[in-house]
């Protein structure tokens, strides 16, 4: 079967939004790696778009008529910014997979594939006849990745779940209640996007293997796992000393956020008694490091009632930007609370390109999130625009050897879609 043009041979180099960098056109680490996505809202499609973004070609499969997540949080011109961050650089095919026909298509577009991924509820799959067994027939060497709320085992395995269920099982929200004691978010889609994270390393783990032993195999990760992988220092901690330590606000005394004098934010990590002794020169405030009460870390804590007010007085004298300069003088760690907006002009953001300026043929430019991380022999590429529903169906059947009549015939039946071609 061939996938042309393969996702990698659509990308835009990880850059600068600002600037016009020269492309890089050495193949991604996962060049040549075919991954069928079912992924639908974000733990899957983020962990599918790591994916691409590593030079894998993903074909993403919608049933017809797209998931609900093309319409989720849609600006008011229509576009949507979630599925646009989630599922760039993919190629989109819409198949009917309740349907044996369109099960026999998804089946026929396995064979050539590397990797299954799906997010559905644990036995779905199943269900609709497209469990691993029936991949694993058609392609003895496909991994199966499953993406869940608890995970492949246990008594509510099969049970929904979504980000805020997984962050609330897991005991997060209930580390980071509020000072009134409200459970709390640690953010939005944090489950969501750890949960990715960890199947994408599932995939590449199970990847690396299939070099070394020739055998495909199933991978799983959930939400919760996620949540608990992420906490395992607080978690560990918590269940020998019978007790959660949650933070009380700042992480010490003289560690985390403090108001300006301009009303913006800076946050310090002071932390050890070098640091401390740092901090008290830029604060030009001596006398706060002789103090007893404050000299030594342990008894300093046992003082953070007085010290914190004090330190939140003299942070008020001056502007947020003022304090960050004294601060780096004096080689105390410090950042300005930026907001997201704030990212479009920060500068180490911009030099990592963890920000990218991408042209979408419908959208025209769009700024949005590169790549975590770097490889410096394949460096990774954001693709340069989100599919079209069932934009790549008719290409893609056509290569699987169905005829122009036949697909004509798919279409018209309802077993698949193909986008108008004006909008591709």
């Amino acid at each position: 079967m061939s996938w042309s043009p393969p996702a990698h041979e659509r990308r835009t180099t990880v850059s600068d939004p600002r600037d016009d960098a020269v492309a890089d056109d050495r193949p991604g680490a996962l060049a040549g790696i075919r991954v069928l996505d079912f992924t639908r809202f974000m733990q899957g499609p983020y962990a599918t778009k790591i994916m691409a973004d590593m030079g894998a070609a993903v074909l993403k499969v919608e049933r017809p008529g797209g998931e609900w997540d093309r319409r989720l949080r849609l600006a008011p011109d229509g576009f949507g910014g979630f599925f646009h961050a989630l599922n760039r650089g993919k190629r989109s095919v819409s198949v009917d997979i309740t349907t044996e026909a369109g099960r026999d298509i998804v089946l026929r577009l396995a064979a050539d594939c590397d990797v299954v991924v799906e997010n559905f509820r644990p036995g779905v799959m199943d269900r609709l006849g497209l469990g691993y067994d029936k991949f694993k027939a058609a392609n003895p060497r496909i991994i199966y990745a499953g993406a869940s709320g608890y995970g492949p085992h246990g008594p509510r395995h099969r049970e929904p779940m979504y980000d805020m269920v997984g962050q609330a099982v897991s005991g997060v929200s209930d580390f980071m209640r509020s000072s009134e004691g409200v459970p709390r978010l640690a953010t939005r889609g944090m489950a969501d996007s750890a949960g990715g994270m960890f199947l994408a390393m599932a995939v590449l783990t199970a990847l690396f293997m299939r070099e070394r032993t020739g055998h495909g195999q199933r991978v799983d990760a959930s939400l919760v796992g996620a949540c608990l992988g992420m906490h395992a220092a607080e978690i560990t901690i918590a269940l020998r000393d019978g007790k959660v330590h949650r933070p009380p606000g700042r992480v010490t005394s003289t560690s985390g956020a403090f108001r300006c004098g301009d009303g913006r934010w800076v946050v310090i990590g002071a932390t050890d008694q070098k640091l401390w002794r740092n901090l008290t020169l830029a604060l030009e405030r001596d006398d706060l490091f002789t103090d007893e009460r404050f000299h030594r870390s342990r008894v300093r804590e046992q003082h953070r009632d007085v010290l914190e007010p004090l330190l939140e007085q003299i942070f008020l004298t001056r502007d947020r930007d003022d304090w960050v300069a004294r601060m780096q003088q004096h080689n105390v760690p410090v950042a300005p609370v930026n907001s997201f907006l704030d990212l479009a002009d920060d500068p180490d953001v911009l030099a990592n390109g963890y920000l990218v300026r991408q042209t979408d043929r419908r959208w025209g430019e769009v700024t949005t999130v590169g790549h975590p991380f770097h490889l410096s022999l394949a460096p990774a590429r954001v693709g340069d625009w989100t599919p079209e529903l069932g934009e790549d169906t008719e290409s893609e059947l056509l290569a699987l050897g169905f005829t122009a009549a036949q697909v004509a015939q798919l279409i018209d039946d309802g077993v698949v879609e193909q986008a108008p071609a004006e909008r591709t």
